[in-house]
C-alpha cells in the first residue's frame, strides 16, 4: 500500500500565492489596451510582435490590442509556420540594423523600414491582408473609430442617409 502526500491546506496566503501569476498576466492583459485573445495570452512573444506590426501597419491608437489580435488567430492554426519564420526573419533583421528585436525598437520610422524591407514577402502580405479585413470590415470599430455609419440600403438609401454627414476627420 503506497502512501499518499497529505494535502495542503489551502489557506489565504497559498490561494493567493498558487493565483498570483494568472492573476498577473489577466492584469497585463487588461493593461495592455483590453482584454486580449485566449491564444495570445498563452504565446505572449508572438502576440506582441504581430501587435506591433498590426500598429505599425494600420495605426490606429484609440482600437484596444483586441481588435487587432482576434483577426489574426485564423493565420496561427492555419499558417503557424510562415507566421513563426517570418516573425523570426523580421526580429533578425531588426537585430542587424538596431541592435534589439522588432518590437523593442523605439522610433516607428526604423520599424516602417524594416517593415517595407519585407512588404513582398508571403508573411508580410498575409498578415496585411488579414488585418484590413479584421479591422475595417469589423462593424464594432466603423462608427466609433472610422465615422462610418454602416450600410444605408437598409434604411432608404445614400441619399435619404449619410449623404451630407460626413464626420470622418483622418481622410
Amino acid at each position: 500500500m503506497t502512501s499518499s502526500p497529505k494535502a495542503m491546506p489551502l489557506s489565504r496566503r497559498r490561494f493567493l500565492s498558487l493565483t498570483g501569476q494568472g492573476a498577473l498576466l489577466a492584469g497585463a492583459a487588461l493593461g495592455a489596451g483590453g482584454l486580449w485573445p485566449r491564444w495570445a495570452l498563452a504565446e505572449p512573444d508572438l502576440a506582441a510582435g504581430l501587435l506591433r506590426m498590426g500598429r505599425d501597419i494600420y495605426p490606429h491608437d484609440a482600437i484596444p490590442d483586441t481588435y487587432y489580435l482576434t483577426p489574426l488567430e485564423p493565420l496561427l492554426e492555419n499558417h503557424r509556420a510562415l507566421i513563426a519564420d517570418g516573425l523570426a526573419e523580421l526580429n533578425r533583421r531588426a537585430r542587424d540594423a538596431h541592435g534589439k528585436d522588432y518590437g523593442d525598437i523605439g522610433e516607428e520610422a526604423d520599424r516602417a523600414t524594416l517593415l517595407r524591407e519585407i512588404e513582398d514577402s508571403d508573411f508580410f502580405q498575409t498578415v496585411r491582408g488579414t488585418l484590413v479585413v479584421g479591422l475595417y470590415d469589423n462593424p464594432a470599430l466603423w462608427e466609433t473609430h472610422f465615422g462610418y455609419e454602416g450600410s444605408s440600403w437598409q434604411q432608404g438609401g445614400y441619399l435619404h442617409r449619410g449623404f451630407d454627414d460626413l464626420k470622418i476627420d483622418w481622410l
